[in-house]
């Protein structure tokens, strides 16, 4: 069974970056960054974080990591002031208190050893400085991609195994990651939800960034499905998204969970 795919920026966008982006917003709108800080994007993917606080604070010195060149070289194109460059977020290339923050938008569900990460994020961190992290909540906040989910897990002989993979052990649920700042021994942990709404069109909208473009999870699940097997899980999915209805608009509410903590004094 294929795991995360992120060989594509232009695929990943139709089926994550908008929303990536849109939280984003949400996330800094909660978080109210100092000016001009040395900010470190753990987890960059094609910049959409990195790319709002940029706008916001053109002063900010940004740097991006991320594992995935097609996505570094994306954020790079989009975010011409920030720095970007390939690196693993479980062992950072940096001196300890290089930064002034350190963020993971959307990276540790996806990332085998979370602890390793956030523990990094936070040695990099100056002394009172920030670390964030925020998750989509896939268990209980996630619905336009539940759907799918439940959907292949009751029919497909790999469903049960593709929607155990990801949702038996859910980092967004709530006290998940505030767990995980508090135990590298950040102070002042606190955790709370961030909610936005994805519009789609139509079926074609929500279905098709993941049959055309196979990124992320529900797209590597889909582009290696047996020949045979294709028309009937994308039967499956336009029935979980009409739901009796004809097709059209559809609003999902999707909540993420973002804890911060600070750095010793």
């Amino acid at each position: 069974m294929a795991a995360y795919v992120a060989t594509s920026a232009e695929a990943y966008e139709r089926s994550m970056g908008r929303w990536s982006r849109k939280l984003a917003d949400a996330v800094l709108d909660a978080l109210a960054l100092p000016r001009g800080a040395a900010v470190l994007d753990a987890g960059c993917g094609t910049g959409a974080l990195a790319e709002a606080i940029a706008a916001r604070d053109p002063a900010a010195r940004i740097t991006g990591i991320d594992l995935s060149e097609p996505f570094l070289a994306e954020a790079r194109r989009r975010v011409p002031v920030a720095t970007f460059r390939a690196g693993d977020v479980t062992a950072l290339e940096f001196p300890a208190a290089t930064y002034d923050v350190a963020l993971s938008h959307l990276v540790l569900q996806f990332v085998p050893d979370r602890a390793a990460a956030v523990a990094e994020m936070a040695r990099v961190v100056k002394p009172g400085g920030l670390v964030a992290a925020a998750m989509w909540d896939f268990t209980g906040g996630f619905p336009f991609l539940r759907a799918f989910a439940d959907s292949i897990a009751a029919t497909e002989p790999d469903g049960e195994a593709f929607r155990a993979r990801y949702w038996s052990d859910p980092v967004g649920t709530p006290g998940r990651l505030s767990a995980l700042l508090a135990g590298t021994g950040l102070n002042d942990v606190a955790e709370r939800d961030i909610a936005i709404r994805q519009e789609f069109s139509s079926f074609a909208d929500w279905w098709g960034p993941w049959a055309e473009g196979g990124q992320g999870i529900a797209g590597a699940y889909v582009a290696t499905l047996p020949v045979e097997r294709a028309p009937r899980v994308e039967a499956l999915a336009r029935r979980a998204y009409l739901a009796g209805a004809p097709d059209g608009p559809r609003s999902f509410v999707a909540v993420a969970r973002l804890a911060t903590g600070r750095t010793g004094a």
